[in-house]
């Protein structure tokens, strides 16, 4: 039983660890319809900026949280108005394209500068965790499990309480009629692909302590956020907190009961199962239905 329930935490963790950095990506789809195939990039980017601010300045990584956040705006923000907007309209294969392109731009940039090299963080409370009830949580874990809430809170709140939030609501729902209610729909589609991209920099540099930094990391960041948005539903922003732990908990009963390397397999069957029988998500609340 302990052995079950320190699997549990250890999913649940691990699944707040995937709803932090998986909601920018659902956040993007669901107003858009837009596949972001540079999203792991993103994340990446988050991670250095903290990883080179630590080396450079000192600064903890997680006090690098709000320059992540707002540089990764600045490029979302940018890329959105001059490159992704330019393909909205035509085919969702364009963007498709275009998103892949800008992840290979992106990666082999990276590793152009900071070359193939694995990097890591290692901080004062590095390894450092805390036990209740004879259950062991890791401290950096946690405080990205609970960052992940305070993202989906915050994302709520924008959405339903703000004027903008309201905005981007109309333009997700009928991008005509907000035009002619006097949006400006290619301004908010910069803004909202500007806030994806700075939630998923602040999930960069928040994971930064524990995981291993390198140039071509982002690739299998993007298909576990593309596996937990299918789960909790694409495009509805508290499914990926959802879809986060589902897949977190399955992972690590796979890891604990099975084999560390199957729980890759599962993954990707769950991402089969839910497309062909449930592409609404566990929650029914997924843009995409049956």
């Amino acid at each position: 039983m302990e052995i079950l329930l320190q699997t549990l935490i250890n999913g649940i963790l691990i699944g707040g660890v995937y709803a932090a950095y998986s909601a920018g990506f659902s956040l993007i789809f669901g107003v858009m319809d837009v596949i972001n195939l540079a999203h792991g990039e993103l994340l990446m980017l988050g991670a250095f900026t903290a990883y080179w601010l630590f080396q450079i300045a000192h600064i903890d990584p997680y006090l690098s949280i709000p320059i992540a956040g707002l540089l990764l705006f600045v490029i979302g923000y940018f890329v959105q108005y001059f490159l992704i907007n330019r393909v909205i309209e035509k085919p969702a294969i364009m963007s498709y394209i275009l998103t892949f392109g800008l992840h290979l731009i992106i990666a082999n940039t990276a590793v152009k500068f900071w070359t193939h090299d694995f990097r890591s963080i290692t901080t004062s409370y590095s390894g450092a965790n805390f036990e209740i009830a004879g259950i062991i949580i890791p401290l950096t874990r946690f405080t990205t499990f609970i960052l992940a809430f305070v993202i989906i809170g915050f994302l709520f709140f924008l959405l339903e309480k703000t004027d903008l939030g309201r905005a981007i609501r109309a333009t997700s729902q009928n991008k005509r009629v907000a035009a002619l209610l006097g949006v400006n729909v290619k301004k908010i589609y910069a803004l909202t692909f500007a806030i994806g991209a700075a939630i998923t920099g602040i999930a960069g540099a928040s994971i930064s302590p524990f995981v291993v930094l390198f140039p071509e990391m982002g690739l299998s960041y993007t298909i576990i956020a593309f596996c937990v948005v299918v789960l909790g539903g694409m495009g509805y922003i508290p499914g990926a907190l959802i879809g986060g732990m589902v897949l977190g908990i399955v992972q690590a009963l796979a890891v604990t009961y099975l084999n560390a390397g199957i729980s890759v397999a599962i993954t990707f069957m769950l991402l089969f199962i839910m497309l062909v029988f449930k592409p609404e998500g566990i929650t029914g609340k997924g843009i995409i239905q049956i």
